[in-house]
Parts: C-alpha cells; structure tokens; sequence
C-alpha cells in the first residue's frame, strides 16, 4: 500500500515550484513606453530642481538687501532714550524719542509736549506748545541708550 501522504507532499512541492515560477514572470523587463514615462518623469523632476537652484540666487539677494536696508534705517533713525528727571524731590524715567524733522519729539508714557534741552540737562514739558506758560521745567538726572529703553518699554 502506497502511502497517501507522500503524494501529497510530492503535490505540495510541484506548488510551491509553480509558485516561484509565476513570481519570476512578474519581473519583466519594462515595455519602451514604460521607460519613456520615467525618462521623461526624471527629466521633469531635473528641471525643477535646476529652477530651483536658479530662484535662490534672486532670493539671496533680497534677504541681503533687506537687512542693509534695515541696517542703514537703524543707524541713521534716531533711537529712543531712557531719560530720567526730577523737580521737587519728585523723581520719573520716560522713553523720550527724538522724532524726525517734522515730527515733534515724544515722551511715551505721557501727554505732555517735550521741549528738550539735552545739552543742558533740562526738559521742558508743556500742555500747550503755543504757550509757553504751561510749560514746567524738569532737571535730567540721567539718560540711557537704547537698550535701556527698550527693557523698560518691554518690562511695561
């Protein structure tokens, strides 16, 4: 008596034969038409990537541009200054810009007018620049830079 189960195994293996054999075909060479799309998918990707390299010259140049622009505009604009001032005992520290000409000078944290007087370490402060009675003088104690008054503007 012949035993079954080596026919079957004989069967099994016949499959798995069979089973390589198909994955094998799979791999077929590609048809020329498949190789003309990814001839022309690589082209098309080369092409953008050389557009690429081209717009970040342009680009570059702007970025520098920009901040010499803004370079220049730093050093030529005038900067805020932390100013501090007393009169009667009564002592106070503003941010006082300078303004362009044309515009008039401001203290930031009020609604009064400056007239300054740096050279002489006096600030005036009126209520109406048309009339100089309203106006009050202040002695300046101390002035700091930029830096002073943009940690003061920060802080509040």
């Amino acid at each position: 008596m012949a035993k079954p189960s080596k026919k079957q195994s004989l069967l099994g293996q016949v499959q798995s034969n069979q089973k390589k054999r198909t994955s094998t075909t799979k791999n077929r060479r590609p048809s020329p038409q498949q190789i003309a799309a990814m001839k022309a998918q690589q082209t098309a990707q080369a092409q953008q990537a050389q557009t690429a390299t081209d717009n970040d010259g342009p680009k570059g140049k702007g970025k520098w541009i920009a901040l010499a622009v803004i370079g220049i505009l730093f050093v030529v604009l005038p900067k805020p200054q932390l100013i501090t001032y007393e009169k009667l005992g009564l002592v106070a520290s503003s941010i006082y810009w300078p303004g362009l000409p044309g515009i008039d000078p401001v203290l930031f944290d009020s609604n009064l007018h400056p007239k300054p007087a740096l050279e002489r370490n006096t600030l005036y402060l009126c209520h109406d620049l048309k009339n100089p009675d309203t106006c009050q003088k202040y002695q300046i104690i101390k002035q700091e830079g930029f830096i002073a008054a943009m940690m003061k503007l920060l802080q509040g």
